[in-house]
């Protein structure tokens, strides 16, 4: 297949898409604004998670948020401005969270994060990559019976679609992981997910990409796009044009911003992420965990102990919010006594920007109104886990397959 694509953006998502499109016979190239070493794909917690199968956007979370907007430590923070996107961004989000939306999206998130397990699990048997991957399972950490009793709802809910969902006692949850103790109510258990160090993964991807001849063009900015009808002729950046049969967007938060200049609206607001990772860490536990009433994660990576946290709608940009990062840090401390006596003042905070849609579903696919250009944006939390089969996805549509998983609800024109 003599096909030419540039894809923008060197996330885990455009790089599995480069990795599909080179093994099917396309000629690609990538191309992305920053230097290629420290997008979103680089500081999440590295889980591959099937147990998230409930969108953002879930009924109880819009008064939950209200209440953790007043706390500039909480979980949650929407800065208060006067923006058009973000305005019709929360109408439509506000919309999105009713029983009967969720109950809709449950099933397709379930085949996007099951189906994106295998193909990581494929991956790293057929290039032997070596990036601490286990195969081990999440601890959903409940310090309150309140909360354990909301995650508890969720258990048969999960063991219907056959994801090994179990409530744990305080006792038996130490028992699974004895390396280390929390203050706790119980947890639950998900079986069905597992986690790796995700720096690890994308320099072995990276390396791996270029030796199957897969061109890179870092700091290289897109600054126009040229149309010829409903097609793209090329992409314009500040170190020259770019011809292809297709083109491919997957740059995450800056993606709505790309479209703005083909006229195609897409609902995405950046939530901010913050983590650290210890390499003197007091425990190290054996399974990668939630400690829910926070929303942090935990998990034991190659490098060290990584601790994640906090979702921060606040514009595109990666400042570093000192009493957020501080939010986390009393919360590990609260949760694991072992961290009251740690000192935490020489962490390195890093920042990355989640894609979030409104709706809590992705945007993957061809659009309707570019016919040679293809979306895969929004997966908020899940883009980790869900890059594999998102470059799956857009691969089978350049190459003329029927997508293994199709759903209206993916649709990347469903709000315009």
């Amino acid at each position: 297949m003599d096909k030419k694509v540039v894809i923008v953006g060197a996330g885990i998502v455009g790089l599995s898409t480069a990795y599909y499109l080179s093994k099917s016979g396309v000629n690609v190239t990538i191309i992305d604004s920053t230097d290629g070493k420290d997008n979103c794909s680089y500081g999440n917690a590295g889980y591959v998670s099937p147990s998230h199968f409930v969108p953002l956007a879930s009924p109880g979370i819009i008064s939950q948020g209200l209440k953790w907007m007043l706390n500039s430590k909480s979980p949650f923070y929407i800065k208060p401005k006067v923006n058009k996107d973000l305005m019709k961004w929360g109408w439509l989000f506000k919309k999105a969270a009713t029983d009967k939306r969720v109950k809709a999206a449950i099933p397709v998130l379930h085949d996007l994060t099951i189906q994106s397990k295998q193909l990581y699990e494929q991956i790293l048997e057929d290039e032997s990559f070596d990036v601490g991957y286990q195969d081990a399972g999440l601890l959903m950490v409940c310090q309150t019976k309140e909360a354990l009793k909301h995650e508890v709802e969720l258990v048969d809910v999960a063991n219907q679609y056959g994801l090994g969902a179990q409530k744990l006692s305080r006792e038996e949850t130490e028992k699974l992981d004895p390396n280390v103790q929390y203050n706790m109510a119980g947890s639950v258990y998900f079986d069905c997910d597992s986690w790796m160090t995700p720096n690890a993964f994308m320099k072995q991807f990276k390396s791996l990409l270029l030796n199957m001849g897969v061109k890179m063009n870092f700091n290289t900015e897109l600054q126009d796009i040229r149309t010829n009808g409903n097609r793209i002729k090329e992409f314009v950046t500040d170190k020259g044009s770019y011809q292809a049969d297709e083109f491919i967007i997957a740059a995450g938060s800056w993606s709505p911003l790309l479209m703005k200049h083909l006229k195609i609206d897409i609902p995405l607001q950046p939530g901010k992420g913050y983590s650290f990772t210890l390499q003197d860490s007091p425990v190290m536990p054996k399974l990668a965990s939630i400690l829910v009433e926070a929303r942090v994660a935990t998990t034991p990576m190659l490098q060290g102990f990584r601790i994640a946290g906090t979702m921060e709608i606040s514009g595109v940009n990666h400042q570093v919010n000192p009493s957020r990062v501080q939010g986390i840090i009393d919360s590990v401390k609260k949760a694991i006594p072992d961290f009251e006596g740690y000192n935490f003042e020489n962490i390195k905070p890093w920042a990355g920007l989640r894609p979030c849609t409104p709706d809590g579903l992705p945007y993957i696919g061809r659009t309707k109104a570019i016919s040679n250009l293809l979306v895969g944006t929004g997966h908020a939390m899940l883009g980790w886990t869900m890059g594999p089969i998102t470059g799956k996805l857009l691969t089978e549509e350049v190459i003329g397959q029927t997508p293994s998983i199709q759903s209206s609800l993916l649709n990347v024109e469903r709000y315009n």
